[in-house]
């Protein structure tokens, strides 16, 4: 089930968040997010086991994080989360993805998103494609 999340669902967040970026919980103000409804989780049996997060700056919605369990991927998860993110009402997405992460890019294209910029040793010396969908 895809829904927002609440404030009882930020160490979650954090738990899942720290496996891609161990200064997770430092770079992110998960309280400000959820309660700007900037979160959008997936849950199963009530527990969340992945989420998108977004920030809508004017008319561009920026992808901040896609996380999913490790446990549960490949089950079509964060397309799910893709899905009910794009259904708000915003014309035009971005987001960065290191070049090397090769599942993100297919789900990415799989939505439309084209690549339109690269940021040369963006991750730790690994260079970032940054994509938009116009929708």
């Amino acid at each position: 089930m895809v829904n927002d999340c609440c404030i009882s669902d930020k160490n979650r967040i954090i738990e899942l968040g720290s496996m891609i970026n161990k200064n997770f919980k430092k770079l992110n103000d998960i309280d400000s997010m959820i309660s700007n409804k900037e979160v959008i989780g997936y849950y199963l049996d009530n527990k969340l086991v992945g989420f998108i997060i977004y920030k809508m700056i004017y008319e561009v919605t920026e992808i901040l994080y896609i996380v999913v369990d490790p446990i549960y991927r490949n089950h079509g998860i964060a397309s799910n989360l893709m899905n009910k993110l794009l259904c708000i009402e915003c014309d035009r997405f971005l987001l960065e993805v290191r070049c090397d992460n090769i599942y993100a890019i297919k789900l990415y294209k799989k939505f439309n998103f084209k690549i339109i910029n690269i940021r040369k040793r963006y991750y730790d010396n690994i260079d970032a494609y940054v994509m938009e969908l116009i929708k």
